[in-house]
């Protein structure tokens, strides 16, 4: 009897996550495109699952995407809910390829969850060594989520809404300037800022 229910469990979790995949994954195709690679985290003994997709700019000025499906059913030790991620990059990666910065991505990931409790964004990550070699903003920011549809920040997703947030390789420069005087002083520096925010491999 124990191991038949565990078995429904288990499918019971499957099941949910595939009608969140189905919704989050449409919502990110709706407006992006149709992703061309996938990566898959798997925690222990297989209990949480995150896929990564990858979706190539749709045209040469447009940006490339990194987006996590899962990682909202994820929660911190503080018991708080993750928010699912999204990286916006340059098309040309900062100089770096796909696989690279995926693993960077996963990188992040891991850190945050066994390391952050889950509190409200703006959050800053310091600069990391294990940050790709050809980017200058090796820091990270994660806030709400800007310059994308205004569907993609809360998706409903059943009973629930499932959140997602904007990841943006910062330089430890402008890592120090967010956690001196606000997210609003980083708002008007971007505002001035010669290269796009979005390349990390701009001059720090």
């Amino acid at each position: 009897m124990g191991a038949q229910l565990e078995i429904e469990s288990a499918r019971e979790a499957a099941l949910s996550f595939d009608v969140t995949r189905t919704v989050v994954l449409g919502r990110y195709i709706q407006a992006w495109g149709m992703p061309a690679h996938r990566v898959v985290m798997t925690g222990r003994a297989g209990q949480a699952r995150i896929e990564i997709y990858h979706f190539p700019p749709a045209a040469s000025a447009h940006p490339a995407r990194y987006a996590t499906v899962g990682l909202s059913r994820v929660h911190h030790k503080t018991g708080a809910a993750h928010a699912e991620w999204m990286m916006a990059l340059e098309a040309g990666l900062g100089g770096e390829g796909v696989d690279r910065v995926y693993g960077y991505f996963c990188d992040l990931i891991a850190h945050s969850i066994e390391n952050t409790d889950g509190s409200e964004p703006p959050r800053v990550m310091g600069a990391s060594p294990l940050a790709p070699q050809k980017w200058t903003a090796k820091a990270i920011l994660i806030d709400e989520l800007r310059g994308e549809s205004e569907e993609l920040e809360r998706i409903p997703v059943g009973s629930e809404t499932v959140a997602l947030q904007w990841v943006v390789p910062i330089s430890q420069k402008e890592a120090a300037l967010i956690l001196e005087q606000g997210i609003d002083a980083f708002d008007a520096y971007i505002e001035d800022l010669a290269h796009s925010i979005i390349d990390p491999a701009r001059p720090a």
